[in-house]
């Protein structure tokens, strides 16, 4: 049985969300869902579950570290992947994701090729886990072309 990745994008520059979503479908994949700040990503998780959030830092309403800290605190979604994608580059904001519990922390301008990368990379140790946790029987590969 074959699962697609669902991967949410939150951006609140449109163009950047496409970008990163083209780069992703480019690269295979189907399941892509697009929020233009964090009350957005907060309105999904409530009614969906992703394998893998995007996530810029400066977004008006709710911000990407504040997005963050919603995701490691709800029982749901706290395991789920979360990379900022941003271009704040300062060391202290770095730091400060980084114990608030970031997956990965990519600076803008992004290389399609470097965030897809990523990005499969992140997926492919997350699969590998579930495969380790989880009866071969049941087990779901994801299809990434």
């Amino acid at each position: 049985m074959h699962y697609m990745p669902k991967v949410m994008i939150a951006d609140d520059i449109q163009m950047i969300r496409r970008a990163l979503k083209i780069a992703l479908i480019n690269a295979g994949f189907t399941g892509i869902v697009e929020a233009k700040n964090g009350v957005e990503v907060v309105e999904h998780l409530k009614r969906d579950k992703f394998d893998l959030i995007v996530c810029d830092w400066e977004m008006p309403e709710m911000t990407g570290i504040e997005t963050l800290r919603y995701v490691r605190q709800d029982d749901t979604h706290k395991d789920t992947p979360f990379v900022m994608v941003t271009s704040i580059a300062d060391p202290e904001n770095i730091r400060q994701a980084m114990m608030d519990g970031v997956t990965d922390y990519i600076v803008k301008p992004v290389k399609p090729d470097l965030f897809v990368g990523k990005i499969m990379f992140i997926l492919r140790k997350l699969n590998n886990i579930k495969h380790q946790n989880q009866d071969t029987k049941t087990i779901k590969e994801w299809v990434i072309s």
